[in-house]
């Protein structure tokens, strides 16, 4: 079969542009999160990291035409910007959210335009994840889960034999009372689960019912995992015992809870996963990722 003018040329023109692309993403990752790591703020370097990496595993190529000039200067003011949000300021700030998607976003259309853009619809949606986790102020206003932990917090410690007496977000034990603020809501908690839950559901490409299915259990659980935690600090305070109150309130401990909730998020999608007949996919594609 004779091949088309030009075919030869375009190939290996599109293979170059597609490998620069590879290095680029890979480069301009590499700098947003040695820039956010500045900041302190673990949990923003972590989601970020995790939608970068994620990102990199669904991108694909959209074409092989040359974007417009007008286009690449866009692209390349967005991804400039991006660099500079996060340089400017060594303390995490709100803006520095929008980073990983105007990263993205500037990538795309300097790569290959508005058709590279179209096609990476689920790259940019991971991209957006560090918008929403952590929650921002108004979120957590917004979508306050204190009288939900306050409540399942009473149901645990009810069932494990604890006198308890819930007012709104105030349990009341014996010898002590806790109030359940916004900052131990459990919301935090929530979102990092969601985000994994949307994390996993673009990269498997799982159907709509399996995805609503990891949102809804994201949520379970991180609401049950926070309320086990708020149980066991009522019955630490109604014991007196402070030191240990601090420790699993503020100190190092606290870290755990996070960790296991993930581990039993993660647990309990892969049992049913596999109770449902192997890994939870969808639609198979068969494009090339970049």
């Amino acid at each position: 079969m004779e091949e088309e003018p030009g075919q030869a040329i375009r190939a290996p023109q599109v293979t170059s542009r597609i490998a620069v692309f590879r290095a680029a993403a890979i480069a301009v990752a590499a700098i947003q999160l040695a820039l956010a790591a500045r900041s302190g703020a673990e949990e923003f370097w972590l989601i970020s990291f995790l939608a970068w990496g994620g990102a990199r595993l669904v991108a694909r190529a959209g074409g092989d035409e040359t974007p417009a000039f007008a286009v690449r200067i866009a692209g390349g003011v967005l991804l400039a910007s991006s660099l500079f949000e996060l340089a400017i300021a060594q303390q995490y700030q709100m803006g520095h959210r929008l980073a990983p998607l105007a990263g993205g976003l500037g990538l795309l259309l300097l790569a290959g335009g508005f058709l590279w853009v179209r096609a990476n619809g689920r790259a940019l949606v991971l991209l957006c994840l560090p918008m929403l986790h952590p929650p921002p102020v108004a979120v957590r206003e917004l979508l306050d889960t204190s009288r939900a932990t306050a409540f399942v917090s009473a149901l645990f410690l009810r069932l494990s034999g604890v006198a308890v007496e819930r007012r709104g977000t105030l349990l009341v034990l014996p010898d002590s009372s806790l109030s359940v603020g916004g900052a131990c809501s459990g919301i935090n908690q929530i979102f990092q689960l969601l985000a994994l839950a949307v994390l996993a559901a673009i990269i498997l490409e799982v159907t709509p019912r399996r995805a609503a299915w990891l949102a809804g259990s994201a949520v379970a659980v991180g609401l049950a995992v926070n309320a086990l935690r708020i149980a066991f600090l009522a019955v630490l305070a109604n014991r007196g015992e402070t030191r240990l109150f601090d420790l699993w309130h503020q100190g190092p401990p606290a870290l755990l809870v996070s960790a296991a909730a993930t581990a039993v998020w993660g647990g309990l999608s892969l049992l049913v996963s596999r109770s449902g007949g192997g890994a939870p996919t969808g639609s198979a594609t068969s494009a090339t990722a970049p």
